[in-house]
């Protein structure tokens, strides 16, 4: 087993392609051995390399959970790791046939963190009345337009803007905005595209190469993490940790027929 991180062969990456070609129990069987040296090895190793500045990271399993969803393919095509703060925001690292990716923040709010994460960005925000009745400016900030209205939650939500517009290099996930707008806000709210959001997430991604078989992709995944600071800290302040969520039962087996 891996201890040290060396980074991944470049038969890594291939593999990966090649049980995404044929993902079968039968390719499985005969790439078993290949699959925990070139690839989930070398993850295991770069969460332990990790594991001293972010905790520990769990290195997901190979299989794929089927029993909700038995058309899906039984083998991921890909090898990842999460790792958490401490309050609960989730810190990602992926690698897939062509490329290694980083990712932080929550992919998807559960009810309590998304009544947070709006109470933070929307507070007290207000679009004040222009002059002679002109229609309200909805791109200007509350903060700026009207000295009474910012409270701690528009403050936050103004940080909040500066600390993704710092994030260069990295990509805010859209997957879960909402078609509309939150019930309540108004078409004309400041901060409407950040309250459209239900779940909040940057990623960040490199082209595999021969990089991979250094020691690259944790230098690369460690400062990626570094950087997203600013807004795992928002994060970690401002919504929290989701509620956790007991295990499912498993399905009761019934006994042999005796007799």
């Amino acid at each position: 087993m891996e201890t040290t991180f060396a980074g991944w062969p470049i038969e890594g990456p291939a593999l990966l392609a090649e049980l995404a070609a044929d993902n079968t129990h039968e390719f499985w069987a005969n790439h078993r051995d290949r699959h925990e040296t070139q690839v989930r090895g070398p993850m295991r190793a770069l969460a332990t390399a990790l594991e001293p500045e972010f905790g520990p990271a769990r290195v997901f399993r190979p299989q794929v959970n089927r029993r909700f969803r038995p058309d899906a393919p039984p083998y991921r095509t890909d090898v990842g790791a999460v790792a958490a703060s401490p309050g609960g925001c989730v810190l990602g690292v992926v690698l897939t046939a062509t490329a290694l990716s980083v990712s932080a923040g929550h992919w998807a709010f559960d009810g309590p963190q998304l009544e947070r994460y709006r109470a933070a960005v929307a507070g007290g925000a207000t679009v004040p009345a222009a002059p002679d009745g002109a229609a309200p400016d909805p791109t200007a900030d509350p903060a700026a337009l009207d000295p009474a209205a910012p409270g701690p939650a528009v403050g936050s939500a103004a940080e909040l803007s500066a600390v993704l517009d710092a994030l260069e290099g990295w990509t805010l996930d859209e997957s879960r905005l909402l078609a509309g707008r939150p019930r309540g806000v108004a078409a004309a709210h400041p901060r409407l595209a950040l309250l459209r959001h239900r779940g909040l997430q940057v990623t960040r991604s490199w082209k595999v190469g021969p990089w991979l078989a250094t020691e690259e992709p944790l230098h690369r995944v460690r400062e990626a993490w570094r950087a997203a600071g600013p807004l795992v800290a928002w994060l970690d302040e401002h919504v929290g940790a989701p509620v956790p969520v007991p295990p499912r039962p498993r399905p009761a087996v019934d006994a042999a027929p005796t007799g």
